[in-house]
């Protein structure tokens, strides 16, 4: 009878080969649930750390519109460091770089030659359409005298400013940049021939 008993709960209940089966794959769900939480975590952190840098790059290029710099030759490469005045953002600073734009020469852009050497003329008498060298020699000084005025008051009046604000403590940074202009600076609209 006892053993009828006992073979009978045998085989009704779990084996412990089931049983050891069976915290094994709890263990591991456990685990990789864990894991996963672990890192939850730790990007909502790094992405409200990076929110917060994002809105402060923000503000401070918002004051930078509302009181731009004066733009003079000594401002042509500024770059300072400085802490915020708010307490509350007492572990973070920005750096502020502002410097003059500086653009590319538009005639090799358009695939024109600076001068009219003898490659221009060699091009020219090959191309039907310049047969005449000194007709094709006046529309490329033109051009040329169109861009580099062009690229001069381009230069003059668009600066560009970048803002890194960086957290003290974690030493992550975030920065934005932009483009100011510079209303007080007189463009040339003639050109001269």
């Amino acid at each position: 009878m006892a053993k009828k008993l006992v073979r009978s709960i045998c085989e009704k209940g779990f084996s412990l080969l089931e049983v050891m089966i069976a915290l094994t794959l709890f263990s591991i769900f456990i685990a990789s649930y864990l894991v996963s939480q672990g890192y939850n975590v730790s990007d909502s952190a790094l992405n409200e750390e990076q929110l917060m840098l994002q809105q402060l790059c923000e503000l401070k290029l918002n004051e930078l519109y509302m009181n731009p710099p004066k733009f003079i030759n000594i401002t042509s490469e500024l770059k300072e460091t400085k802490k915020f005045e708010e307490s509350e953002f007492s572990n973070y600073e920005y750096t502020l770089e502002i410097k003059k734009i500086t653009l590319p020469d538009f005639g090799q852009m358009f695939g024109q030659k600076g001068n009219a050497g003898e490659e221009a003329e060699q091009e020219n008498e090959d191309n039907d359409y310049f047969n005449d060298a000194n007709k094709g020699n006046r529309k490329s000084n033109v051009e040329k005298m169109v861009f580099d005025t062009l690229k001069k008051n381009i230069e003059k009046i668009i600066w560009q400013a970048r803002i890194t604000v960086t957290n003290k403590e974690t030493k992550y940074s975030y920065a934005l940049s932009t483009y100011l202009t510079n209303y007080n600076e007189q463009i040339q609209l003639q050109i001269g021939f």
